[in-house]
């Protein structure tokens, strides 16, 4: 899964890399409801939080290092590896929201074939 999803990105220009992270990166803050209790300033899940805030973290770093052309940075498979989650309920939708910022970056031919 994670193979597929890192030719698929690296095959991208770094413009194009920024422009789906930086999607992505806002498809992260609407995963990061979640974890707020509704009418509330409260959190209902702060694991959750962690977790996306962990990953908004480095793809944000990520964003910044190609906007600049650093090649400081993660190498793709690791970033990826970051960007596809785990296994679990959560993994299946940050991999979900992943989709959705190729989509929302370069249209939806690319997304069409990522694995779920």
């Amino acid at each position: 899964m994670t193979g597929e999803l890192k030719e698929k990105f690296s095959a991208l220009t770094e413009e194009q890399q920024a422009q789906v992270l930086a999607a992505y990166a806002h498809e992260l803050t609407v995963l990061a409801r979640e974890g707020y209790e509704v009418g509330t300033e409260r959190l209902s899940d702060p694991l959750l939080l962690r977790r996306l805030n962990e990953v908004q973290h480095r793809v944000t770093a990520a964003v910044f290092s190609r906007l600049n052309g650093s090649k400081e940075r993660y190498p793709d498979d690791v970033l990826i590896g970051i960007i596809a989650g785990g296994d679990d309920g959560l993994g299946r939708r940050l991999r979900f929201s992943f989709r959705r910022a190729l989509r929302m970056a370069l249209g939806s031919e690319m997304s069409e074939s990522l694995p779920e």
